[in-house]
């Protein structure tokens, strides 16, 4: 049977505390017999919570001034089969005390003994083991819950969000976070908090919005900083449709357009171009521009963060991230109307595809998280993107977005008529036949299903892909000018659109 301690190091560690403590609770250096001054139940418990997980068993040493090797051996009396008992007796299984229902899930939950193996040992139902181990989690959940609220951390971090936020939020981030955490670190005023003097901290909360940060990769970058592997990082952020929710002016018709039209032009556009931001920033000290989610989550994922989840609370994002890897320090992100995407061309060279704008800035470092999430669409493309607003779409449908690629076959990087330049995360998730086609051939700006007529779905297109490939090895040098001549009727006589 396995069971958990702490590695030596710390198991030193704990020695030397437990003794302090004990020192402290003696007086006049009588002995204490620690096994008497538990009763049965009480180890039980203190057992139960050890090897649950819902606190480490070095800080219950701590807090019941026991040492490592105590646990231990609890652990083993509380683990221990008697054999004397008829295990496979079904009469006696089912008087069972709740003790020994926690030992069994205990022992499968180890991974000692499988599941199968347990049950068949103790004659009961996989079904009953599941209900057992279910009984289990609700205990461990009740006493981490009472632990909490008796922990003078937790109720003073309760207490801030109840007068300067909105308990609700508490609630939420209560799931991912350790408020009882004495080295739980919350952020205000982000541009007033020195982030250099922050040390040993495990999670960091901001309640001051993201758009409200002047700096905000080099604050992003400096939180990563200061969180070990996997620490969490909690913030929050406004879009555009929350802040003109929050605006009176949005329910006046007409001269709403023209106000957020103005705005939007500030707060959006000045701060990202080279020769206005400085004296954007100069007037507005960075307060109150104007994000994107997709923007805004984006920054994160550039910044080493993985994204765990997010909810919106009276009008704000609330984000919950955690550190991944290092930031990647992207000093030149691409804001402008153009953008460069960095697309796998002939014998897999990246070549680096133009195209108009359509998404948010950062949205190329979220693919692989909407796609965890939505996956795909029929149309080989990711499902239900939030990357993409409405304006994007419409120019996605009559192929705008891919003018600027005839820089690209100028440069001799494409063609006008072959396979679509695809990412290395799309690349890997199509069959290896076509990888190997693929890696033949240069990508075109007009893709092979819309000169055959064919749908826009994924299978469809993969198969137009390679009947071109194969037609074009045949036929390499008139397979591209039939494509084309086709692919211009469809469009303009059969009205086809972008997928």
């Amino acid at each position: 049977m396995k069971i958990k301690l702490p590695k030596q190091n710390i198991l030193d560690q704990y020695q030397n505390v437990f003794r302090k403590n004990l020192l402290n609770s003696t007086s006049g250096g009588n002995h204490i017999n620690l096994k008497e001054k538990f009763t049965t139940k009480e180890r039980t418990k203190i057992v139960i919570e050890g090897q649950s997980g819902s606190i480490t068993i070095g800080e219950l040493c701590i807090r019941e001034k026991i040492t490592p090797s105590m646990f231990y051996q609890w652990s083993q009396e509380f683990l221990k089969i008697n054999n004397s008992k008829s295990i496979n007796n079904s009469l006696q299984r089912t008087k069972l005390s709740e003790d020994d229902k926690f030992k069994i899930v205990i022992e499968g939950k180890s991974g000692a003994t499988s599941v199968a193996e347990i049950c068949n040992r103790e004659n009961i139902t996989q079904d009953k083991f599941l209900k057992w181990s279910q009984d289990f989690v609700e205990l461990r959940n009740r006493n981490l819950q009472d632990l909490r609220e008796n922990n003078s951390e937790y109720n003073k971090y309760k207490l801030l969000f109840k007068k300067i936020s909105n308990i609700d939020i508490f609630r939420y981030l209560d799931n991912y976070v350790d408020f009882s955490d004495k080295n739980l670190l919350i952020i205000q005023d982000a541009n007033s908090i020195k982030l250099d003097k922050i040390n040993n901290t495990k999670s960091i909360i901001s309640l001051q919005k993201v758009n409200d940060v002047r700096y905000i990769n080099k604050y992003l970058e400096k939180i990563n900083s200061k969180l070990p592997k996997d620490g969490i990082f909690v913030g929050c952020l406004e879009t555009f449709t929350a802040r003109k929710n929050r605006k009176n002016i949005n329910n006046i018709p007409v001269i709403r357009d023209f106000y957020f039209l103005v705005e939007f032009l500030f707060k959006r556009i000045l701060p990202k171009l080279s020769f206005t931001k400085k004296y954007y920033f100069d007037i507005t000290k960075g307060n109150d521009r104007l994000l994107s989610k997709a923007e805004g989550l984006g920054r994160l994922v550039s910044s080493g963060f993985k994204i765990m989840d997010y909810k919106t609370y009276d009008g704000l994002i609330y984000f919950i991230v955690k550190k991944e890897n290092e930031p990647e320090f992207d000093l030149n992100p691409s804001y402008g109307p153009v953008y460069r995407m960095p697309r796998l061309g002939k014998n897999g060279k990246i070549i680096k595809v133009y195209k108009f704008r359509t998404m948010h800035p950062y949205s190329e470092y979220l693919q692989d998280y909407v796609l965890k999430v939505n996956g795909y669409a029929e149309t080989g493309k990711p499902a239900e993107d939030f990357r993409i607003p409405t304006w994007g779409k419409f120019m996605r449908k009559f192929w705008f977005d891919e003018i600027p690629q005839l820089i690209n076959v100028l440069k001799g990087d494409m063609k006008l008529v072959g396979i679509r330049p695809v990412s290395q995360r799309y690349f890997q998730d199509i069959p290896k036949e076509m990888q190997k086609l693929r890696l033949t051939q240069k990508p075109g700006c007009i893709p092979p299903y819309v000169a055959l007529n064919r749908n826009g779905n994924v299978m469809s297109v993969l198969q137009s892909e390679k009947d071109y490939l194969e037609e074009k090895i045949k036929n390499p040098y008139t397979t591209d000018t039939k494509y084309f001549f086709k692919a211009i009727f469809n469009i303009i006589f059969k009205h086809k659109r972008s997928a």
